[in-house]
Parts: C-alpha cells; structure tokens; sequence
C-alpha cells in the first residue's frame, strides 16, 4: 500500500507540475521554426499567424528561418529541441512525403511530432505557357495526351509538393509528361512565361497576378470544388476524374511529448486567429483556403497526405539522397 501511495503522489505531483507549466504557458518567447527562406510564400503566412498569435498569446513568437532539404533541415532542429512548446515548426505537405523520398531519414513525422493545427489549405492551378495551343482544362487533357514526352513541365524543385501533384494528375489521365525541376517557384515562372515550359503547377499566391495581367493561362484546378477567385476554371474531377482533390496546406507542430496541455493552447489559440475575419480575409486575398483543424483533424490531414504523396514517389520510384 505504501508503494501504491508513493506511486499515486508521483503521478499527481506531475500531472500538477504539467498542468501548472500550461497554465503559465507561455512565460517567454516562442520560437516558430519556418522550413522556407524569408520573403516567401510560407515565411508570409507564418508572420501572419504570428503577429496575431503573439497578441493572442501575451508573448513574443520569433520566426526562425531554417530553409533547406524540402523541410528536413527545419524538422530536425524541432526535434532536436526540448519538448515544452517553447519551439514549433510551420511546416506543410511536404514533411508527408519525406519519408517516402528521403530513404536514409532519421526520423519520422508520424512517429515523431505533436500535430498542433492545421491553418490553411492551398489550391494549385495549372498553368501554360502563353503560346501554348490550348484554351481550357478538355483542351490540356487532350494535349498531353497526344504529345506525350514532347510536352514538359516544371517545378519547384525535385520531390516538391507541384512535383508530385503533377505526376498525380499525369497519372490519372494516362499522360506521360517531362518533368523540368528549378531551384524554386521564381525560375520556373520566368521559364514558363519565356516559353522554355510548357505548363506548371502553381499555387494562387504566385498564379494570381500572372492570371490577372493576363501572361499565364490558367486551366485547371486541383480541389474538388471551383475556387471563388476563379470561378470559371474548372476542377480535374469535372473534367471527366471524379475524385481528384489535391493540396497543400499550412500547418503547426512540436516535438512528440510536449505536454498536451500546451499542444492544445496553441491549437485553441491559432483556431481563434484563423478563425478571426480580418486574418481569414487576408488568407482568401493570397489565395488560400482558410481551414482551422485540432489536432485529431490535422493528423488526419496529415495522414491522408502521406498515403497520397507516398504513394505517387513510390510508384515512380523518386528518391532524394
């Protein structure tokens, strides 16, 4: 009985340790790990999220730009820090795919990390190149269809997130492009407007002001349902492949033990700030789609992107080393 007792005080000592370190939480600035370089597409979103959180928070939220590796670099300096929600990663899809395209990683995003939120969704709209014979999402199809290896495509990067996705749509309609990575969205955008590629999958915050100005037309859509700000670009599933939905997204995580407690004030705290009409109409400007998960949902999320994304790298036998 004495054990017994022993035990029951250590277990309530910390669980009232744990409960008080939330309650205080946080006590001083969190650093926000961002996988991308600053200026960026997902840098801005996070300075976004931030400086709202920060206020939500009543502390200071520091962006910490390790860029490189598609995200692994980042990852790896999460878990390589202490597990008290004192350090987080903004990351995206990509930490789905790694595992399948990186053979020798060390560790695993399911295995390994705390999912806090999930913030946004974001959309792809392929685009051609100017002079490209094509006016619609049928025309495309068809095109790709008949040309085979003759029509290219670029990306952002071998085993990037538009890399995949066009391999995936590709796929479904029995084409067989050639895929032209760059080392970033900038390079192939100014290929695909000089019209040394063909089409490239893109997400709104790059696609908008090309589409806009009228340089780049865009085609197709890659989520189940049109997009507001493109309301007359059709979706791959209404161009004859029910089903095809695909995105990327913005989310939050933590090393795997951060204290519940903690993981569920900042999943509260970054569901109010998505949730808050001024951030939720900056997110719809950019392009985005604003969508506010816990952390059962995210992992879902999550889940479903890896069997996705994996599936599409093995397949094609794509590997990074």
């Amino acid at each position: 009985m004495r054990i017994l007792a022993t035990a029951l005080t250590a277990v309530t000592f910390l669980f009232g340790a744990t409960l008080a370190s939330a309650q205080d939480y946080p006590s001083r600035p969190i650093r926000w790990l961002v996988p991308y370089p600053a200026g960026g597409g997902g840098d801005n979103i996070a300075r976004l999220m931030t400086h709202r959180a920060s206020e939500v928070l009543k502390q200071s939220i520091v962006v910490d730009n390790r860029p490189g590796g598609n995200t692994v670099i980042a990852t790896q300096v999460l878990l390589s820090s202490p597990k008290d929600g004192y350090t987080v990663l903004h990351t995206a899809e990509q930490i789905a795919s790694n595992g399948s395209l990186y053979p020798s990683l060390q560790y695993s995003a399911e295995r390994d990390l705390d999912f806090i939120a999930l913030m946004a969704r974001v959309p792809f709209v392929l685009l051609a190149r100017p002079n490209l014979p094509v006016t619609d999402g049928a025309n495309v199809i068809a095109y790709m269809k008949k040309e085979g290896d003759k029509v290219n495509y670029g990306s952002w990067g071998q085993g990037g997130a538009n890399h995949l996705v066009m391999e995936a749509f590709a796929d479904r309609i029995g084409a067989r492009p050639t895929h032209v990575p760059f080392q970033g969205a900038a390079p192939a955008v100014q290929n695909l407007l000089g019209g040394q590629i063909d089409l490239y999958f893109s997400d709104p915050t790059v696609a908008l002001p090309y589409i806009r100005s009228g340089k780049l037309k865009p085609l197709l859509v890659t989520t189940k349902e049109r997009l507001p700000y493109l309301p007359d670009i059709p979706t791959v599933a209404e161009s004859g492949y029910p089903g095809f939905d695909m995105y990327t997204w913005h989310g939050l995580v933590a090393p795997k033990g951060t204290p519940p407690a903690i993981v569920q004030k900042l999943s509260a705290t970054i569901q109010q700030v998505v949730a808050e009409p001024a951030i939720k109409k900056e997110l719809m400007e950019r392009g985005l789609i604003p969508d506010a998960q816990g952390p059962e949902q995210f992992k879902e999320t999550f889940l479903k992107t890896q069997a996705e994304l994996g599936g599409i790298v093995r397949k094609l036998g794509i590997k990074i080393q």
